[in-house]
């Protein structure tokens, strides 16, 4: 049995108080039956109720309950937990002790990835190639893709998919351009469409507001146009480098979250998500006109938690993105005509 880790995992370290961002919010925190056990018997009287009058309780399954701007109930003004503060990690839930690693079986092999959920993963993917090392408990080293069975073929699935995309696209004239571009534009507002109703249920995402406000503004359509004009030319090398490395590490993590999903699916969601990040960067570049690491590491951020974070939206994300292209060759196509036809080789490499 091999043991495979994302590049980063043995070098991470947490923000803790520092962080820009929290874990303790925008989505449920789930409680293992294990952890409600040692709250129950928590010595601490004090500590033991505060825990225990902001459990809610969902069929079988229990929830930290979340305040109105999205964060858990457990979350001190500071970003620390306070269990955290006034007990040790062990007595944290699997899912506050564990973030932001992944960890699954691969066919006999235990993958270890981390979430981009959190920042130091986000800054990481926008910085840094995405790298792997492997060990046997005794020599470590660094690995290639091509030699982790199982991500070297669905990698090269989904690299075949866009290389076929843009493969026979001949050079469209300036009145094909503009269908295309708009036709981009459109599939971009359906998304945001979608996530707005999503969004609308679910109180806890409010860490996107404001980032879809270019698409919920009157514009011209000629003014529109010039803007993916000249959004898409900006940033087209930076939007070829980022997807090389986002789709990488997706076709890696994916198998850890959700393994039941197919790989069709699969495909589907990253290309989904690759598509959002497109999104919330164009909207919050027109609106906020800044391209900074900084906020662009939050975009990555809050993609990755709006898509991946808790079953429910797992699904409803997915589900979206699948009503909205209906085929993956489709957004592929669109994704290559954003990121220009250089796109393969950079995720060729």
């Amino acid at each position: 049995m091999g043991y495979y880790y994302l590049g980063l995992y043995k070098d991470f370290s947490c923000m803790a108080g520092d962080c820009p961002s929290t874990c303790c919010a925008g989505w449920r925190i789930r409680i293992d039956p294990e952890a409600m056990e040692r709250f129950q018997a928590l010595p601490d009287q004090k500590l033991r109720e505060d825990i225990l009058q902001h459990v809610r309780k969902k069929g079988q399954d229990c929830y930290f309950a979340n305040r109105s701007d999205g964060s858990c109930a457990m979350l001190d003004p500071d970003g620390l937990c306070r269990i955290q503060r006034n007990t040790e990690e062990q007595m944290l839930c699997v899912t506050c002790r564990k973030f932001p690693r992944l960890a699954g079986r691969v066919n006999g092999d235990l993958w270890m990835s981390m979430a981009a959920s959190c920042p130091v993963v986000a800054k990481y993917l926008l910085q840094q190639p995405v790298s792997f090392y492997r060990t046997d408990g005794h020599v470590t080293r660094d690995v290639s893709r091509q030699e982790i069975p199982e991500l070297s073929g669905e990698y090269g699935s989904l690299i075949k998919l866009l290389k076929e995309a843009g493969a026979d696209e001949q050079i469209p004239d300036m009145r094909e351009q503009i269908r295309k571009m708009w036709n981009r534009y459109c599939k971009m507002y359906d998304i945001v469409n979608g996530c707005l109703e999503i969004m609308a249920s679910s109180p806890e995402l409010n860490y996107l507001d404001g980032s879809f406000d270019y698409f919920e503004s009157e514009r011209e359509t000629s003014q529109i146009l010039q803007d993916m004009m000249d959004f898409e030319e900006r940033n087209r090398e930076f939007l070829r480098r980022f997807a090389a490395n986002y789709l990488c590490y997706r076709v890696y993590s994916c198998k850890l979250e959700y393994p039941e999903s197919s790989d069709e699916q699969n495909r589907f969601r990253i290309l989904g998500e690759l598509f959002l990040f497109i999104i919330l960067r164009f909207s919050r570049n027109l609106v906020l006109g800044r391209s900074d690491d900084d906020t662009i590491i939050a975009e990555i951020n809050w993609m990755y938690r709006f898509c991946a974070h808790g079953r429910k939206r797992y699904v409803e994300f997915g589900k979206l993105v699948q009503d909205t292209f209906k085929k993956t060759e489709y957004l592929a196509e669109i994704i290559n005509s954003i990121t220009g036809s250089d796109f393969q080789d950079a995720v060729s490499e």
